[in-house]
């Protein structure tokens, strides 16, 4: 009798095992026959969608209203409709998802639309959502205008604000890097940290990173936060430096009293064991020492600086317009020194104005193999500097470098550092670090800069104001051209 129950016990739980596993495997039958749909419908929708962004892509660079209809209409003839209840067809122009996020000439067209499901009402799931979407262009070379761009690909935070002051930019801001540099899990590119505070007051304007952005503090972006987008190109990658020039003529003295017998040691004009020298260079400072030449103006001319340019001691240094060949020793104004950039002579004499400041320089930072390459550091706490972008006309050689103020060497990897600090620093034109560190500093002053392009910046307000205003520069240069995305 014992033996009889047990087998039928047997029997009973072989069933029991045997329906489980049945239903399981009808349930996986199910959602797989679901799924296969899903991935069916999908496909439809990204066919759909690429055929519609091609076909705005066609008028997207003439005309925005035609581009939305011209795409709309063909996703409808795939079969796609925004009237239906059940399917979303959404055009943007310009993109507001994936890598061209706020690209100019690009058109992203978006289906979505829920699927019922067949069999997935076992598990308790009615209807399965589906979506897919595509970018297009119509153009190969477009341009994307800019007011900072980080080059660096790989830096943690190669894009740090930080303090509490106030950066303004008039144009896009971009950093290359993915954050991989970062510890792990945390790839930032772009940082905004503590009561500092970006204004990007270009319309449509994008803070746009590689890696992540971290917005965190009690400050605020305004821009649209782009983060995962693609690297842009160097604008300048292929802009050789300047040939090398001669000595730099004689530097003259614009004061009104008596001149010092002879310019400072190392500086242009000096004679005998103290001139300047390429194989032997040393620092030209203006200034040192302050019994003889502090608070001194002078007029000083383009061409080579061996040993590099100081200015300090309430000194202040007039550049006539042309190319500075600082062949090491970098560029410094501190100590109250003023440097400013003049059109003739006679806006020295007497003391240049805000209101007249002129001319137009480079400054090309490089190193000679007799000397380092070395910081710039315009820093005159309580001064004034003001330099104006080199210009010359068309038919020059030198007209590759228009619209440029500092060019450092790409072999130079030493900081540029611009420092409002109680003053009124404005660079105009072109400040083009790629393989450096801009520093830009407010600290209580008014820091006036153009366009930046550098490997990575650090920016610090510190309760000033940082504008980038875009008034001049360069763009980057998209190739791209039908189905990108």
């Amino acid at each position: 009798m014992s033996s009889t129950t047990s087998r039928s016990e047997s029997r009973g739980q072989v069933l029991v095992l045997f329906a489980g596993a049945a239903f399981t495997l009808f349930v996986i039958a199910a959602l797989v026959f679901d799924v296969g749909m899903m991935v069916v419908q999908r496909r439809d929708e990204q066919n759909a969608a690429d055929a519609a962004a091609l076909a705005g892509a066609r008028y997207v660079l003439t005309d925005t209203v035609e581009a939305d209809a011209a795409a709309r209409r063909i996703a409808k003839a795939n079969g796609f409709d925004d009237a239906d209840p059940n399917q979303i067809v959404s055009v943007h122009i310009p993109p507001i998802h994936g890598l061209y996020v706020g690209f100019p000439g690009f058109i992203e067209v978006q289906i979505e639309s829920t699927r019922p499901s067949i069999f997935g009402g076992i598990i308790g799931r009615a209807s399965w959502p589906v979506g897919a979407s595509a970018v297009a262009t119509n153009a190969q070379n477009l341009t994307f205008p800019f007011s900072m761009l980080a080059l660096n690909p790989t830096a943690c935070k190669s894009i740090a604000v930080s303090g509490g002051g106030v950066v303004e930019a008039y144009a896009n801001i971009q950093s290359n890097s993915n954050g991989s540099g970062c510890a792990p899990g945390a790839p930032v590119g772009f940082s905004r940290t503590g009561g500092s505070t970006i204004d990007v007051l270009a319309p449509d304007a994008t803070c746009r990173a590689v890696g992540q952005i971290q917005d965190q503090g009690s400050g605020s972006m305004t821009c649209t936060k782009a983060q995962g987008s693609f690297a842009l190109p160097d604008p300048l990658r292929s802009l050789p430096g300047p040939t090398k020039p001669a000595l730099a003529p004689a530097m003259q003295y614009a004061g009104t009293g008596s001149p010092p017998s002879q310019p400072p040691k190392d500086c242009p004009g000096r004679t005998g064991a103290n001139a300047p020298s390429e194989t032997s260079p040393q620092t030209c400072v203006l200034g040192t020492p302050a019994g003889t030449y502090g608070n001194l103006p002078w007029i000083l001319y383009p061409g080579l600086y061996p040993g590099g340019l100081q200015v300090n001691q309430g000194t202040t240094a007039y550049l006539m317009p042309g190319i500075y060949w600082l062949g090491g020793g970098g560029l410094k104004v501190s100590g109250g020194g003023s440097i400013f950039t003049i059109a003739t002579e006679t806006d020295a004499k007497p003391l240049v104005s805000a209101a007249t400041w002129g001319g137009g320089v480079m400054i090309y930072n490089t190193k000679l193999p007799a000397m380092a390459g070395a910081v710039i550091d315009l820093n005159g706490s309580g001064a004034t500097m003001k330099l104006k972008p080199f210009e010359v006309p068309a038919t020059d050689p030198n007209a590759i470098y228009n619209d440029m103020t500092i060019f450092q060497d790409r072999t130079v990897t030493t900081s540029v550092t611009l420092n409002g600090s109680a003053s009124s620093t404005i660079v105009d034109g072109i400040i083009y670090v790629p393989g450096g560190q801009v520093k830009l500093n407010g600290n209580g002053g008014t820091l006036i800069v153009d366009q930046v392009i550098a490997d990575t910046f650090d920016i610090n307000g510190n309760g000033g104001t940082i504008k980038i205003l875009r008034g001049t520069g360069v763009d980057a240069h998209i190739v791209a051209a039908g189905l990108v995305e």
